[in-house]
């Protein structure tokens, strides 16, 4: 009978090894191989979660509703999820949604010089296609209207 491994698994490339080796053993079901790399910490839906918003915070003209969307792809929805949600805040979101609303405007009003009521419809289909919340979309209209 195999005994636990004492080696530390080091890189991904001995986690991926000491899957395979486990999984030529016997069949295993996936929270089973799930759990054994959480013991040696290369699943940690914390860590994932957070390098997540990074990612988000990073690409700067995205909402959050598309971080919601991008932990969920991830099969965050749990605690971690709420976590990393809860440190996002409005004013976070708003400044975002006014920084996309401040870089297309002009582009915006160019392809709508004449129908202000379309330029406004169109930045905000624009906002809430990259997951910007209602006040955060309500408040980069508001600044686009005063700009115009």
């Amino acid at each position: 009978m195999w005994s636990k491994s004492k080696k530390s698994l080091t890189t991904h490339a001995e986690a991926y090894n000491y899957c395979l080796d486990k999984l030529a053993l016997r069949d295993h079901s996936t929270r089973e191989l799930r759990q054994k790399l959480a013991d040696h910490h290369f699943v940690d839906d914390f860590r994932c979660a957070h390098s997540v918003l990074d990612a988000w915070r990073r690409k700067k003209f995205y909402g959050k509703q598309y971080l919601r969307l991008m932990l969920t792809r991830r099969c965050l929805s749990g605690e971690e999820a709420r976590d990393v949600l809860g440190d996002v805040t409005e004013e976070e979101e708003t400044q975002r949604a006014l920084a996309l609303a401040e870089a297309q405007g002009e582009k915006i009003r160019r392809k709508y010089p004449e129908d202000h009521r379309k330029a406004k419809a169109a930045l905000a289909r624009m906002l809430a296609s990259r997951g910007f919340g209602s006040g955060a979309i309500a408040s980069a209209l508001e600044d686009f209207s005063k700009d115009s």
